[in-house]
């Protein structure tokens, strides 16, 4: 009665029914509505059960849940990369403001712990901003690194 699946072969309606489910809660998983998500979890669930009673082997309906979530993950693979895409682009622009505002705090002579304590962070983090900004040259690259000895003329001046 009920078919093995294997690759794009064609599912009984039972499992079908199986992979439509899984398909719809993993769809589910990647939105934000947790009573969708409990829905399609008994939708699967349910389905199981109905293909269990008419003579399904476990091995063919765990079959047929994989391929519905592999489904679902074609069909959402490239909104999800593009909104991860989004999402760092937007992280990176701010990460860059946020150091730019802490530099021109340092540059202006506020104290690290006034800076910290704005930015909510210990102000080790705002000294080892300040101390990157102050080894970029004016061009944006990175200076070449000082030299021990450079370094203690710097110092003993």
């Amino acid at each position: 009665m009920t078919t093995d699946h294997t690759g794009d072969a064609a599912l009984t309606p039972e499992l079908e029914a199986i992979a439509a489910a899984a398909d719809d809660r993993l769809k589910a998983q990647a939105g934000q509505d947790l009573s969708t998500l409990e829905q399609a979890g008994r939708r699967v669930a349910e389905a199981a059960g109905a293909a269990i009673a008419a003579g399904a082997r476990l091995s063919a309906i765990a079959d047929a849940e994989r391929a519905g979530e592999e489904r679902a993950r074609r069909e959402l693979s490239g909104d999800l990369l593009r909104q991860v895409s989004r999402a760092a682009r937007r992280k990176r622009d701010a990460d860059t403001e946020y150091e730019q505002a802490v530099t021109r705090a340092g540059r202006v002579g506020l104290s690290q712990r006034e800076i910290a304590s704005a930015a909510e962070v210990s102000h080790g983090t705002v000294r080892a901003i300040l101390t990157r900004a102050t080894t970029t040259t004016h061009n944006g690259h990175a200076a070449e690194p000082q030299s021990p000895e450079s370094k203690a003329d710097e110092l003993a001046a």
